[in-house]
């Protein structure tokens, strides 16, 4: 529309030069609606350059601009600190570690009320409990198997057919022991842990808060759990 305008304006001017009669009066009148008019069409012009449509590729840096950003968020150290377990697990290996969780629960204790305490206790229970149960039972499994061996039963039906593979079995055997050995040495240790850990808890909530424990038991596996 702009350009048919100045099109227009310059059509007028053209022609009043033609008409040099009336020239003199007609340039007075239409100088200043010329420079009015070309005064509204370079802010058109500008304006229309600035407004021109991204192309495919620009629109697709762009998104993979944002993107990028997108995943640079992170977690905050408090979002991560509130995903950590208030009391910390049972060391499976190393030096006994009952101490610092009793000395976790009674930090938390010193922030919470009894009921929140024993709702963040049960939890850590409950998911001791399981690896307890867990132990318990595969070192049944290995006893189990050493009894079988014993008895000559064999893991397998195929029976060696020459020298060479009687050795690889037998060679076979031998890790396999091992492996059941240092297995149910490591669930022994992990089981002893958890109940001496259960049993600690207990006596200090008990003494100490005045907590209901009763239902915090202690799973029997190598006799050392009276509850």
């Amino acid at each position: 529309m702009n350009s048919s305008i100045l099109g227009h304006v310059t059509s007028v001017m053209h022609n009043v030069g033609r008409r040099g009669i009336q020239s003199t009066y007609r340039m007075k009148y239409l100088a200043p609606i010329a420079a009015l008019l070309l005064c509204g069409i370079s802010p058109g012009f500008g304006q229309a350059a600035a407004e021109q449509p991204k192309s495919l590729a620009e629109v697709a840096r762009d998104a993979k601009k944002e993107k990028k950003e997108t995943a640079k968020i992170k977690l905050s150290d408090e979002t991560e600190q509130a995903h950590k377990s208030a009391i910390p697990d049972v060391f499976s290996g190393g030096i006994d570690n009952t101490d610092e969780i009793l000395k976790a629960i009674d930090e938390y204790r010193s922030g919470h009320n009894l009921q929140e305490t024993e709702a963040v206790l049960r939890i850590w229970y409950e998911k001791h409990d399981a690896m307890l149960a867990n132990a318990i039972e595969e070192n049944r499994r290995i006893e189990q198997r050493e009894r079988d061996r014993q008895l000559g039963y064999s893991a397998s039906d195929v029976q060696p057919r020459s020298t060479q593979e009687y050795q690889e079995y037998q060679r076979i055997e031998l890790i396999s022991r091992r492996e059941d050995l240092k297995r149910k040495q490591e669930n022994g240790l992990l089981s002893a842990r958890i109940q001496q850990a259960f049993g600690r808890i207990r006596t200090q909530m008990k003494s100490k808060y005045g907590m209901n424990v009763d239902w915090m038991k202690i799973r029997c596996g190598n006799g050392n759990c009276s509850f």
